[in-house]
């Protein structure tokens, strides 16, 4: 193993379980949900951070079981993750891991109740956790609320394979969420420009700081006037105070 990089891997055993029994499709959406459970709690911890700095590369799939193997090249990013990951299925606790995360997780534990096999997260060579069949992912997400807002900010990056936007908001955090090829584009070409995007936020009720959001459009600041920005903000409250006006008027 060459110098600062680590191995980490998701291994099936038990049942008679190998590649060979298993469709390709199947493997496939196995490695790419271990990637993605990781690298959605990377972002969660270090939302600012960009796609390439961060490289969870595939390496091999054994035949003996079945042997998942990537090599890490970013320990300080990717251990920590995979960490999280093996304490949670230890202590059968979920809350503390992204929503995406879970959801990948989930994905994998139905592989393991599909085979009746058992999982195992291995990190350069030693076992750290280990789910089977019965194995259950609770995920109570207590600790955020999620509403319809605007939100303002600078955008500080837009762009990468998977399109993602960096804001800062209120020059007090920094908060990095997957948008449209149309929004990313338009952001790319105001980078430290205010703007307001508008959509549905996901905020941590103890700080309100958003952590999530799910962009619709975009409030474009220093390009409209200020009359052009509340009639654009106008009109989007008058679309949704029409349906209650619609409900209240007689039909003729």
């Amino acid at each position: 193993m060459e110098t600062g990089q680590h191995i980490v891997e998701l291994k099936f055993e038990g049942n008679g379980i190998k590649p060979s029994k298993v469709k390709a499709s199947e493997v496939a959406e196995l490695v790419t949900s271990f990637e993605a459970a990781i690298y959605a709690i990377i972002k969660a911890q270090h939302p600012s951070i960009d796609d390439s700095q961060v490289l969870i590369s595939f390496n091999q799939v054994q035949d003996q079981s079945l042997s998942i193997k990537c090599l890490a090249n970013i320990a300080k990013y990717v251990l920590p993750a995979y960490a999280l990951i093996a304490s949670s299925f230890n202590s059968e606790q979920y809350s503390t891991l992204p929503s995406t995360s879970v959801e990948n997780l989930r994905k994998i534990t139905r592989f393991s109740k599909k085979y009746e096999c058992e999982g195992v997260l291995i990190q350069d060579g030693k076992r750290l956790a280990q789910f089977n069949k019965d194995t259950e992912i609770v995920y109570k997400d207590a600790g955020t609320s999620r509403g319809d807002t605007t939100i303002y900010g600078t955008v500080l990056k837009a762009g990468g394979d998977t399109p993602r936007v960096t804001l800062k908001i209120d020059d007090d955090y920094t908060v990095s969420f997957e948008v449209s090829k149309a929004i990313v584009i338009k952001l790319a070409e105001n980078l430290y420009k205010e703007v307001g995007l508008i959509g549905n936020a996901k905020w941590d009720k103890r700080t309100y700081k958003v952590v999530d959001f799910r962009a619709e459009s975009i409030i474009f600041l220093e390009q409209a006037t200020i009359q052009e920005t509340f009639k654009e903000l106008g009109q989007l409250y008058s679309k949704a105070f029409n349906k209650f006006d619609n409900v209240d008027r007689p039909q003729s």
